[in-house]
């Protein structure tokens, strides 16, 4: 871990968990953001088939935004693989990527759907020591999750949303500290090669 990672407010060296997020702990940008409401649970017939948008081979470009320990904004740029593991059963993520706030940052994570809870979980693990797991549905088109985050002196809730954007897919970071969802970063995940995103043999 490089010695910026030390000095970055508490846990804010855990902003990513696909890029990725884990954590984006006090980087409040002061912006008014409304609060989002829950989505309600999954449906589909194949609630895994809608995880198919997320598939593939990715360039990725990270966007830190400004805020209390920044005045601009730090682009990075990595790479992200996405593929079915374990019988179709979860999907398997390969996050790396490197910027001037987090360094080199190295995530595994599986995301699924729980049958019992009908919601999806990630769970995310990288180099930093953070592992994080998140829950949620889809709004719509766009895969919401939500986590409560440990932080010294105060826990926060946070939101990463998905969703596709074209032939791209588009990931934002909002944190809530208590006065609302602020966004924190967003990533765009441009493909570079493609790939069946149906689960194999479904």
């Amino acid at each position: 871990m490089s010695d910026l990672t030390h000095t970055l407010e508490p846990g804010m060296k855990n902003l990513l968990p696909f890029a990725l997020i884990l954590c984006a702990i006090g980087i409040a940008t002061g912006q008014e953001h409304p609060a989002v409401s829950s989505p309600a649970h999954t449906t589909a017939e194949n609630p895994r088939e809608r995880l198919g948008f997320l598939v593939g081979s990715f360039a990725t470009e990270v966007h830190i935004l400004p805020g209390r320990m920044m005045k601009q904004e730090s682009v990075g740029k990595g790479t992200s693989e996405i593929s079915w593991a374990l019988d179709s059963m979860f999907l398997f993520v390969d996050e790396r990527s490197v910027n001037s706030v987090l360094g080199a940052y190295k995530g595994y994570g599986l995301l699924g759907y729980d049958r019992h809870d009908r919601e999806y979980v990630l769970s995310m693990y990288n180099n930093f020591g953070d592992h994080p797991q998140y829950r949620g549905s889809f709004a719509g088109d766009t895969l919401v999750l939500a986590a409560r985050i440990p932080a010294p002196g105060k826990a926060f809730d946070q939101q990463v949303r998905w969703y596709r954007e074209g032939e791209n897919v588009r990931l934002e970071v909002l944190n809530d500290t208590g006065e609302g969802f602020v966004p924190v970063m967003h990533q765009v995940a441009r493909r570079v090669r493609s790939a069946d995103t149906r689960p194999p043999g479904r």
